[in-house]
């Protein structure tokens, strides 16, 4: 069911409250000069010939090329390394992409940070056009050097500015427009064409990754929303690097190596089968993929239990707004588990659809997971918190803040977990046989919290910066004024000294001798200190990182 809040996610989550300010500046833009790139794609696929003798077909073909539009040169291109080799290809271009889990995934990134119209406003070229088989570690076949000589072409007709690399293959890092991996690199490489055209690489990695291998993980998700949005500002040259940018990618990594020790393989090539085979689309792995998603629920609980929890210490009495936020963001990296839960919330509804009448049985007991553990959260963990008899109550948590005098985000937290707890409260009633509970209201209210602590955070972010600008600016000012009034006073005190006609020559200021009447012992001038017009600090100090 559609909500309003839908318009503030993408692809299921929130994006961190500190992107934001970039998004209106991460807008596709295009020369008006005409390309032959999505000609070149085209006339590749019809003559082509496999090294299995296979051929592409005609919608396949066709597909390749739309994905290559608009027929622009410049702008951004987004670079993948091969189609799936389950990949349905029809007339329908609409239908292909969305059959796609990795092309519905870019369509919807790109609509929520470049704006409607999603894949139809950015060139896509694959790495290896038209090759199903799996790309060799160790020395590209025929049919795979001729398909990435063909991308190299695409890419010099087109003439991006920018390319988000997200493709790699592992023991081909030599390859160009090859990316790094996940959250492996803040640096944006620049590769020149024989031609003098120079392309700015950004680094990326396979939508597939989030769509297929770790749907549960919020992380990647926001990661992937971050180096796409760089991409896109890069064009504007808007993008500026953050501290909490490298935290991000340092996550991933982190993530992603132990992803890799679990499997036992390479985080971006889960599958050993010959092709791009989509992970999600295998019977066997289902079970463990909502046994993922059952533990990512279970953490972020843990993490909504850690604002309830810490909302009731003494600390939480006596902090700062800014001191909340860092508690938030920085010490318990709240976010990330909200939007682990709300991920496999919606991954749960998924049973509900009108297409799926059969739901898979591991899907249906998450299901049951998430309805008895956010039952157990609001009738059980709440009331024992505040001290109170179990039971479900809608009123039991904001009955606590009816007085309160908290401000700034303090207050907005109070608000919006008094909203959280009603609303879960709202989706439960208690029948002759048991609990029964309203899917659509949990997964609102899920959807509703997650986006108004983001915005909250936001919100103290976005006040804290204006502060230090405003602390910064007044130091400057201040500075500025402190330095004007001493050259006025030096130039005052140069004028005083200098002799009048008629009179006696001045003495030197250390001289002991009076300054009137040139007699020793009185009316001694202290000797002038010299004056330092170059302070020993910079003009303007570097302040500390919030």
């Amino acid at each position: 069911m559609a909500s309003p809040n839908d318009r503030h996610l993408c692809n299921g989550i929130p994006v961190d409250h500190r992107l934001k300010r970039f998004l209106s500046s991460a807008k596709q833009k295009h020369s008006h000069g005409v390309g032959k790139h999505a000609d070149i794609i085209e006339a590749f696929g019809n003559t082509m010939v496999r090294d299995n003798k296979t051929t592409p077909t005609k919608h396949e073909a066709g597909f390749a090329a739309w994905l290559a539009k608009p027929d622009m040169t410049g702008g951004l291109v987004v670079a993948l390394q091969q189609p799936a080799k389950s990949q349905v290809f029809t007339a329908d271009v609409e239908w292909v992409r969305d059959e796609c889990d990795t092309l519905a995934y870019l369509d919807k990134s790109l609509a929520f940070v470049n704006g409607p119209g999603g894949l139809e406003t950015t060139s896509v070229f694959d790495a290896f056009p038209f090759i199903t088989e799996q790309i060799s570690s160790k020395e590209l076949s025929s049919e795979a050097k001729r398909a990435y000589n063909t991308f190299i072409s695409m890419v010099e007709a087109k003439k991006p500015e920018v390319l988000f690399a997200c493709w790699r293959i592992h023991g081909q890092d030599d390859l160009s427009f090859s990316g790094k991996g996940p959250g492996k690199t803040n640096q944006v490489h620049s590769l020149r064409f024989p031609n003098g055209h120079v392309v700015r690489v950004v680094n990326g990695f396979h939508p597939s990754y989030v769509a297929n291998y770790c749907p549960n993980e919020s992380c990647f998700r926001r990661l992937f929303a971050m180096e796409l949005c760089k991409a896109l500002c890069e064009l504007n040259t808007a993008w500026q690097e953050d501290d909490w940018m490298d935290d991000l990618r340092r996550t991933c990594r982190e993530r992603t190596l132990q992803l890799m020790k679990e499997k036992g393989r390479d985080g971006e090539q889960l599958n050993t089968e010959p092709g791009r085979e989509l992970r999600g689309t295998k019977a066997n792995n289902t079970a463990k993929k909502y046994k993922a998603y059952t533990k990512s629920f279970d953490n972020g609980l843990k993490s909504l239990k850690r604002i309830f929890d810490h909302m009731m210490s003494s600390a939480y009495t006596s902090q700062s707004s800014w001191d909340l936020y860092k508690f938030f963001v920085f010490d318990q990296n709240i976010s990330e588990g909200i939007c682990d839960a709300l991920l496999a919330v919606s991954e749960a509804m998924r049973q509900f659809t009108t297409w799926n009448s059969m739901p898979e049985s591991a899907l249906v007991e998450l299901g049951k997971h998430i309805s008895q553990q956010t039952l157990k959260f609001v009738k059980d963990d709440i009331p024992d918190l505040v001290q109170y008899r179990r039971g479900l109550y809608k009123n039991l948590w904001s009955n606590r803040y009816l007085a309160s005098t908290s401000r700034g985000l303090k207050r907005s937290i109070e608000k919006i977990t008094i909203r959280f707890i009603e609303d879960l409260t709202k989706s439960f009633s208690e029948s002759s046989t048991g609990w029964t509970y309203t899917p659509d209201l949990v997964h609102e209210a899920f959807k509703e919290f997650a986006v108004s602590f983001e915005d909250v955070l936001g919100r103290e972010y976005d006040d804290r910066q204006k502060t230090v600008a405003a602390s910064a600016a007044n130091g400057v000012a201040i500075l500025s004024a402190s330095l004007y009034t001493l050259s006025i006073s030096s130039s005052q005190s140069a004028a005083s000294a200098t002799p009048a006609a008629n009179t006696k020559p001045a003495r030197s200021s250390s001289s002991s001798d009076c300054f009137n009447c040139g007699q020793p012992g009185h009316c001694v001038v202290p000797e002038r200190e010299l004056l330092h017009l170059r302070p020993a600090r910079p003009l303007v100090q570097q302040l500390p990182k919030p």
